[in-house]
């Protein structure tokens, strides 16, 4: 059991099994506040924050544990002691009711009002998740408003209603101080989520993630070698978060003691990887149009056949042309990347999402289904196609 102790000026994780301590902040010390603000003041602050742990996850149903706020924070305040403390740009990816949200404001706010936290989620959950249902149930992102209200941080958010894989391609690049991401947890979700935080924070700034038992070698063998990547949770780890940090920085981040946590100073290098990344990738124009060309006439063949009534056979179809569209985005993003082309990965993105509802409408509410069909898929389909072919040309 590991417990949070304040002695002195220092906060400390003290694991009660054999009674080795950790110290995780430390006020006393000039070379650690550089702020205008009294050691003894920030204590009290940070100490203030995490007595409202209890209230805050009440009302955020939240998971995240008390070990990974103390994690999250601590990097914040000892971030802003040891330098740069005022005007400091965040950025959380994946906020949902905002429990890591009012923390991480919170952090911020204590050293300078002038400190803002930008907070980027669709605010419907997760696909196939209980936090999807719940979103049907309830107007996530006013909760969200009305909790962040009520704590006393609203003023220092920023929301951004979006998917991080339009949302952050909209941001500037090397603008933020600190990010972190903690959105969709299966592999393609947190690659792009890093490779994208990493253009978008300045070098010398702090990126940060959630949801990481081990590094990758640490995983047991068949967990390692494992498809597993596109699963949210499998026995007890997030492999698609490990082996998302572990293909882009090995083990050169660092995770924070006993917590699900990881952490890394972006540097030079990380931004020079990038740009080899670029330059490696190979664009594969056939598998690209003969994976559209296979949508085009599931989409076609569905439509014909739709009004014949619901089937099992259109029903896996459904799933199978869900499944392309998720595979033609995977192919789709290097290619946007590369070619700075934001408009098209957008309606990429779309085609998708407008995929994903026709499958949901099939499924729970079917006389409306074609509707979606003709208003949603086809013209998606219609829009992406012309988009795609139009920078082909360039």
């Amino acid at each position: 059991m590991i417990e949070i102790t304040f002695q002195n000026d220092e906060v400390k994780l003290i694991n009660t099994q054999n009674n080795v301590s950790e110290t995780v902040l430390h006020f006393g010390g000039i070379h650690n506040n550089h702020t205008t603000i009294s050691s003894p003041k920030l204590l009290q602050e940070y100490i203030h924050m995490l007595e409202n742990y209890s209230t805050i996850q009440k009302y955020t149903y939240g998971e995240t544990t008390m070990i990974d706020i103390v994690a999250l924070t601590s990097l914040i305040y000892n971030e802003l002691m040891a330098g740069k403390h005022t005007e400091i740009r965040a950025l959380e990816v994946g906020s949902w009711f905002g429990c890591s949200s009012y923390f991480f404001a919170n952090s911020l706010k204590t050293f300078s009002d002038s400190n803002i936290l930008f907070c980027m989620d669709t605010w419907q959950g997760s696909p196939d998740t209980a936090s999807h249902n719940i979103a049907n149930f309830e107007n996530a992102f006013e909760h969200f408003k009305s909790v962040m209200r009520y704590a006393g941080v609203y003023e220092n958010i920023k929301p951004i209603v979006c998917d991080s894989t339009v949302g952050m391609d909209i941001l500037q690049d090397d603008y933020f101080d600190i990010i972190f991401v903690d959105a969709n947890h299966t592999y393609d979700y947190v690659y792009q989520d890093i490779i994208k935080g990493i253009r978008k924070i300045k070098v010398g700034g702090l990126l940060m993630g959630h949801d990481c038992e081990c590094y990758a070698d640490e995983l047991p063998p068949h967990l390692l070698h494992g498809d597993n990547k596109h699963l949210d949770g499998i026995e007890g780890y997030h492999t698609g978060v490990i082996k998302a940090l572990d293909d882009i920085f090995g083990r050169s981040y660092s995770r924070f003691n006993y917590s699900l946590v990881w952490y890394k100073r972006i540097t030079q290098e990380d931004k020079d990887m990038l740009l080899e990344m670029d330059l490696a990738y190979n664009y594969d124009q056939e598998d690209i149009l003969q994976l559209v060309d296979t949508m085009k006439e599931a989409i076609q063949f569905i439509y014909q056949n739709i009004t014949e009534g619901k089937s099992d056979m259109l029903q896996i179809l459904t799933l199978d042309t869900v499944q392309a569209a998720n595979q033609l985005e995977k192919e789709m993003v290097p290619l946007c990347e590369r070619l700075y082309n934001k408009d098209l990965k957008i309606k990429t993105n779309e085609l998708k999402s407008a995929l994903l509802d026709f499958q949901i409408t099939y499924n729970n509410d079917f006389p409306r289904a074609l509707f979606v069909l003709e208003s949603r898929v086809i013209e998606s389909f219609n829009i992406w196609l012309e988009c795609f072919l139009e920078s082909e040309k360039k």
